[in-house]
């Protein structure tokens, strides 16, 4: 038996070269691409089994690749490799024609896993093509011998079964059915068993199938479709139930249109089945997992959220108790300074000194001067009073108003410059921005 080929397409050489290396002691033959260029050029010289491609690269990403692919080699299974931001372009890339895919990083056994339930359904797939390519043939072959022989009573020369399909053959007009030899064994029955009968065959069919199955076959019946076909499940002997693939074709029928006989074939489609509702539930847990991901990164960007606008209340406090602390720790031994008699070279110092202060609380000054534009004029007057030193009672002379009334206009100046609950003198905050 030759090795099973693969092509590996990744942009990462740590990522080619190791797992080159564990597909190689698993007995592939492993042939690799830094990019999708690379890969596209490969593709036009060798046949490969399976290509395993990266989704994002710089150049020819993984849709061209898989593009390719398809284009070059339909048969050539494709497993995408992608991450968990790259989700949608996933599914797009099954819908494009991916076989399968696995999300990065991923461990061997995984994509082993993957490779060879690709190979698998690869296998099941050309079985099915080949079963399928021989249906025809000998449906045609039927035909031919219907033609030269119509009304034959010989119907095990019309069965062929000696071909690994079961084959019926319905007479209409008296009723009468024949089920193959093959037909029998593929359900575990023997001829003996006595399974020959319309009727028999109607109550082996799954009840969620008959009703679909007789409505097909009596379109056909009727003229209304050129050739028979249905899937459905039947009751084996063990007491199972299988899937079965009918296919068949009216060779004779009345003045009218309608059929008087149909002959065809049935194949057993179960494993196949079985591969479909497994991709299925494989692909029903990714959108699962997808959607308990998507989950905690939105509660994850909440609690995200509600950190930063703690950082930026924390920011502000620490930004206002520097602007006090410069006020009040700095500025009046700066007056001093200035008011004790300096040289020339200590005063430049000094409006260095100065200058630089400045410079380190402009930025938090702008900010917090930005707040005052939202006073009202009454709320300014007092705020100017506040910044000279008056009390409540002396602003409330000067306003004529009530010590209460000008208690609320101060709280709600600390509310608009957003100092309520912190300890900040109000008249240090105003002489610092004035």
């Amino acid at each position: 038996m030759t090795e099973t080929s693969l092509l590996f397409v990744d942009d990462e050489e740590v990522i080619r070269k190791t797992f080159a290396r564990e597909l190689g002691l698993e007995g592939f033959a492993v042939t690799l691409a830094a990019d999708g260029g690379e890969a596209i050029e490969l593709l036009t010289q060798t046949a490969f089994d399976v290509v395993i491609t990266d989704l994002m690269m710089p150049g020819v990403d993984g849709f061209g690749v898989l593009k390719a692919v398809k284009k070059t080699a339909p048969q050539t299974s494709v497993i995408i490799l992608t991450g968990y931001g790259d989700m949608r372009s996933a599914i797009d890339a099954l819908r494009l024609g991916a076989d399968d895919f696995t999300l990065k990083p991923c461990e061997i056994e995984e994509l082993l896993f993957r490779i060879r339930r690709c190979l698998e359904k690869r296998s099941l797939l050309q079985k099915l093509a080949a079963q399928n390519r021989q249906l025809e043939e000998e449906i045609t072959h039927r035909k031919q011998v219907e033609a030269e022989l119509v009304e034959s009573e010989n119907r095990f020369r019309l069965a062929l079964d000696a071909s690994s399909n079961g084959v019926w053959d319905r007479n209409l007009l008296t009723g009468d059915v024949y089920l193959g030899e093959n037909w029998h064994r593929s359900l575990g029955y023997t001829e003996a068993d006595e399974i020959n009968g319309i009727t028999s065959f109607e109550e082996l069919l799954h009840p969620d199938d008959r009703n679909r199955v007789l409505t097909l076959r009596e379109a056909h019946i009727c003229g209304k479709s050129a050739v028979y076909e249905a899937e459905y499940r039947m009751r084996n002997k063990a007491g199972g139930w299988q899937w079965v693939l009918s296919r068949g074709r009216a060779v004779a029928r009345d003045k009218q249109g309608r059929a008087t006989r149909i002959i065809g074939t049935h194949t057993d489609i179960t494993r196949l089945k079985e591969v479909e509702a497994e991709l299925a539930s494989a692909r029903d847990d990714l959108e699962q997992r997808v959607r308990e991901r998507t989950a905690e990164l939105r509660e994850s960007n909440i609690a995200l959220t509600v950190l930063l606008k703690k950082r930026e209340e924390d920011r502000e406090i620490l930004a206002e108790q520097v602007l006090a602390s410069a006020s009040r720790l700095v500025e009046p031994y700066l007056d001093r300074l200035e008011e004790s008699g300096l040289s020339e070279q200590q005063q430049v110092l000094l409006d260095i000194l100065r200058t630089n202060i400045a410079e380190l609380t402009s930025p938090f000054a702008d900010k917090f001067s930005g707040k005052l534009t939202r006073l009202t004029p009454t709320e300014i007057q007092v705020a100017n009073l506040v910044k000279l030193g008056k009390r409540t009672k002396e602003i409330a002379g000067i306003m004529h108003l009530s010590p209460g009334t000008i208690s609320i206009h101060r709280k709600n100046i600390r509310k608009k410059l957003e100092l309520t609950h912190q300890k900040t003198n109000l008249q240090t905050m105003l002489s610092i921005n004035s």
